[in-house]
């Protein structure tokens, strides 16, 4: 039956056909427009292909692209943090290991002995005023102060964060003060003499390659070792290496270092003699 014939296809009020009539219509259709279905659906075909391999192309060149410039021009100048997360390069003979640190101790001894010129080390947290006694370092008459302590910073940061890791651990690796007062001076530091102020030292000194070229002969380390009942010395000072505390007298330096389980009356009294001798 010619469905496209019927009255109620071509015209009226009441063109109603129903569901079957208008299913096949549809068929019929689609068999007659098959061919040209069949062709259309491959141009389209032909023109998406195409399209989706330029724009891969296109995606590949410009992520190349992309990445090519990223790797050329990708400046520390973009990203000013960089240069602060940068990782410091420690020389393999400073890393805090045995035997780096009985070797910068038999420096030290064999320096001190020749005469050179020894100080006292001191580290600080720099969120509070307290200044942890941590060793000694010594050079050679040849290399300064601020190149001996650079040349072995590494190793004296890690100890001083091992011997107070409550105090000092947990601050990030550079960001702990080094100080440096003249050698054996712990009494006169824990008397808080008001004409001893210390030194703060930079782990970076402006000529790098000066600090490269000292051999660990040339500089020595003696590590502060605590006893059981050691609470280790301390001190406060403010930002300039001053006492941040009034002058102490014999009675009140007794206490202190008592609280501190450090000399006792006899050993405090051998070492005013021996630098009152010395003076």
């Amino acid at each position: 039956t010619n469905w496209q014939n019927t009255e109620p296809f071509k015209t009226g009020h009441h063109n109603i056909i129903t569901s079957s009539q208008q299913l096949y219509l549809d068929a019929t259709t689609l068999l007659l427009q098959r061919p040209l279905l069949i062709k259309m659906h491959m141009v389209v075909a032909t023109v998406l292909v195409s399209f989706l391999l330029s724009a891969s192309h296109g995606f590949v060149s410009h992520r190349f692209a992309t990445t090519r410039t990223s790797r050329l021009f990708n400046s520390k100048w973009d990203n000013l943090e960089d240069e602060d997360d940068e990782p410091y390069k420690v020389s393999p003979d400073m890393t805090y290991l045995p035997r780096n640190v009985m070797r910068q101790n038999q420096h030290f001894l064999d320096i001190s002995q020749a005469s050179g010129p020894t100080h006292d080390i001191y580290v600080r947290n720099p969120s509070n005023d307290v200044f942890w006694f941590c060793g000694k370092v010594a050079r050679v008459s040849d290399v300064s102060l601020e190149q001996c302590v650079a040349r072995q910073w590494p190793l004296v940061e890690e100890h001083a964060a091992s011997l107070r890791p409550l105090e000092l651990s947990s601050v990030k690796r550079g960001e702990l003060e080094i100080w440096t007062a003249p050698g054996d001076s712990e009494l006169d530091v824990a008397y808080n003499r008001p004409d001893l102020a210390m030194q703060k030292m930079e782990r970076d000194l402006p000529d790098t390659s000066s600090g490269r070229k000292i051999r660990n002969t040339m500089v020595g380390f003696l590590a502060e070792i605590y006893d059981d009942d050691e609470q280790g010395f301390r001190t406060w000072r403010t930002e300039e290496g001053l006492p941040a505390n009034p002058e102490a007298s014999v009675e009140e330096l007794e206490k202190v270092l008592e609280s501190m389980g450090g000399m006792d009356d006899n050993e405090l009294d051998e070492e005013e003699q021996e630098q009152s001798e010395g003076v």
